[in-house]
């Protein structure tokens, strides 16, 4: 071989090699990739363009909430070395603000820098958003309090601003935000995720004296449905009250109206919350209501006071509200000897019985009730304890009862004593009951001093029969010695009247019983005559068919009340029989004057009733016999 043709074969190896070596190396030095990410305008895709080596896959590095660090891959750089696709953030679980990353030509390959994945509009639906346990707080100066920030999503919170820093100061620690009152006045923070300032909450701090009284409320904590309205009534603090703020004033969810103690909060949303910030005039007084949006169907029910306070033997007034309508019912009541609730429509009634405190529940559904508190204060000066000669009491319609009160300091009076089942009345330490419809009753008797007990009233209409001379108003029956307001009553078949009971005679001389009690026997075909002694005086008896209780006079049943002023047919019947008693001295006109009023008062005095002058329950019962 030819020296010439030797040096061209080096040379031809040498190239070769040369070629070889610069192929091998342009694919040892791979391109660094380059990632752009935008959101798109459905609110939940976001668009990846990546720039690279031609033809090389693509994998997408980045961390899912609760899953760890995830390597998809998405697609292929075409042959100019790009890739464009659009992937769901909700279906790859991509955190919002969260850090994410591309390596082209698989896991090892060249990688891109980090970028944060943008905050579309599916990753901050309520259960994404930041979320804070407390959007509004009332403070004193140099008192701290602790929020906990939710939904993270694997990112760092920070303050983004602070309105008023010297108010209040906002410390941060992983999850935890430390806010304390500086100085007087209010502010509002700020917080972020890092890399989302998209995602973001606040809270509304108010910083006061320590001596002021925190407002309160009927309801602090409040369930509305969408298209409801409650209200809610305020007390507390001095002059007018005003909403400082509303967390959801910007998106909303909740509107406030304050007219005089009464705050309305209004709601067309169906899912938030917002928490309510109410200060008295000058922000002497403040308090918050938080306010959740779900599927209530009904208007909680609130109280005008929630914790009352109310003296002994003094009663109180609270409203109550609820739904259009309702029927409230008191469901409970923790402390029945400390405090008496009554309830007539929507208003409540404590009534202080002894020092001390209850809690009282009051429902319109088995879901949907609310308690309040009630504290009972007492003067210690009371005189001692007050007792009655019977805590409890059997009655019958129509019979009266007398209960002799002792202790405490005269006089003593009845604080409420409306009752349609029994009717009571005082005079000096007696108790004077009238049963008027079957029932039970609590009729509370309170000393000047402040001490109070409890007389439990029982009105029946059905039971076992009394005995004949304790039917009408006869407090101890003269046969067998028994008290009749200790039985139930069943109308006895009355025995026949004796005969020393006729005319105006109130009592028997032969037995001692109430003539009332009796009526008089059958006619006889031949009636005898009798001579009997009353009040010492000889009197001949009529024959039995004359007797003057079986009279047309004595047949006449009354029915309604007659009182001074009354007229017609029922009114010259009362003349008569009380005539014919010996009761009426006046004429027979029909007209109720005040001759016929002193009638009346004579006859319920001679039957031991309250010398009303009207013709009532009692009183008719005991004509009409």
């Amino acid at each position: 071989m030819s020296k010439k043709l030797l040096v061209s074969n080096f040379f031809g190896f040498l190239f070769l090699t040369l070629i070889m070596l610069f192929s091998f190396s342009m694919k040892a030095i791979a391109m660094t990739p380059t990632l752009s990410l935008a959101g798109t305008g459905d609110g939940d895709s976001v668009q990846i363009t990546v720039t690279g080596d031609p033809n090389s896959s693509v994998i997408l590095f980045y961390t899912k909430s609760g899953a760890g660090q995830q390597m998809p891959p998405i697609g292929t750089t075409n042959t100019s070395g790009t890739l464009t696709t659009t992937i769901s953030t909700s279906q790859y679980g991509v955190a919002a603000g969260s850090s994410v990353y591309v390596t082209t030509g698989g896991l090892t390959g060249p990688q891109s820098a980090t970028m944060v994945w943008p905050a579309v509009a599916s990753m901050l639906s309520a259960s994404n958003m930041l979320s804070l346990s407390q959007t509004g707080l009332v403070l004193t100066l140099g008192q701290s309090t602790t929020v906990t920030a939710t939904n993270l999503n694997s990112s760092s919170l920070y303050l983004a601003s602070n309105f008023n820093p010297q108010i209040a100061n906002f410390s941060i620690s992983g999850s935890q935000i430390t806010v304390t009152g500086n100085s007087y006045g209010s502010t509002t923070g700020s917080f972020c995720l890092i890399g989302n300032t998209a995602n973001c909450g606040s809270i509304y701090v108010i910083v006061q004296n320590s001596t002021a009284t925190p407002l309160t409320f009927s309801q602090s904590s409040v369930t509305l449905s969408s298209g409801q309205t409650v209200a809610i009534q305020i007390s507390g603090g001095s002059g007018i009250y005003s909403v400082l703020n509303n967390s959801s004033q910007n998106s909303g969810v909740v509107t406030t109206s304050i007219s005089g103690s009464t705050i309305n909060l209004t709601t067309t949303s169906t899912t938030g919350s917002s928490s309510i910030t109410v200060c008295s005039t000058s922000m002497t007084s403040c308090g918050i209501i938080n306010v959740t949006i779900g599927n209530a169907s009904y208007s909680a029910v609130s109280f005008s006071q929630s914790a009352p306070t109310v003296s002994v033997a003094q009663s109180l007034n609270v409203s109550i509200f609820g739904p259009t309508s309702s029927l409230f019912y008191v469901a409970s009541n923790s402390n029945p000897s400390i405090v008496q609730a009554n309830l007539s429509g929507s208003v409540l009634t404590l009534l202080g019985i002894a020092n001390g405190s209850s809690v009282i529940s009051v429902c319109v559904s088995s879901s949907n009730c609310a308690s309040l508190t009630v504290t009972v204060n007492s003067n210690s000066s009371n005189g001692g304890n007050l007792t009655l000669s019977q805590d409890t009491v059997n009655l019958s319609t129509g019979q009266n009862a007398s209960i002799t009160i002792s202790g405490g300091t005269m006089p003593y009076n009845i604080p409420s004593s409306s009752s349609n089942v029994v009717q009571s009345s005082l005079n000096n330490n007696i108790l004077t009951l009238n049963a008027l419809s079957a029932g039970t009753a609590m009729i509370n008797v309170c000393s000047a001093s402040g001490n109070c007990a409890t007389l439990s009233v029982t009105v029946s209409t059905a039971g076992i029969s009394l005995p004949a001379d304790c039917y009408s108003v006869v407090g101890f029956s003269p046969i067998t010695g028994q008290s009749c307001g200790s039985v139930a009553v069943t109308p006895p078949q009355v025995p026949t009247l004796p005969s020393d009971c006729l005319g105006t005679t109130q009592y028997s001389v032969s037995t001692g019983a109430l003539c009332s009690n009796y009526v008089a026997p059958a006619a006889v075909a031949t009636p005898a005559p009798a001579t009997v002694a009353v009040s010492n005086t000889p009197t001949t008896a009529p024959t039995t068919n004359s007797a003057p209780l079986q009279s047309s006079v004595f047949s006449f049943k009354f029915t309604t009340t007659l009182k001074l002023g009354s007229k017609g047919t029922a009114v010259s019947q009362l003349q008569k029989k009380l005539k014919t008693l010996g009761f009426y001295t006046g004429k027979i006109d029909g007209g109720f004057g005040v001759t016929t009023e002193k009638a009346v008062k004579t006859f319920q005095k001679a039957h031991k009733l309250p010398q009303v002058g009207d013709v009532g329950p009692k009183t008719r019962a005991l004509l009409n016999k």
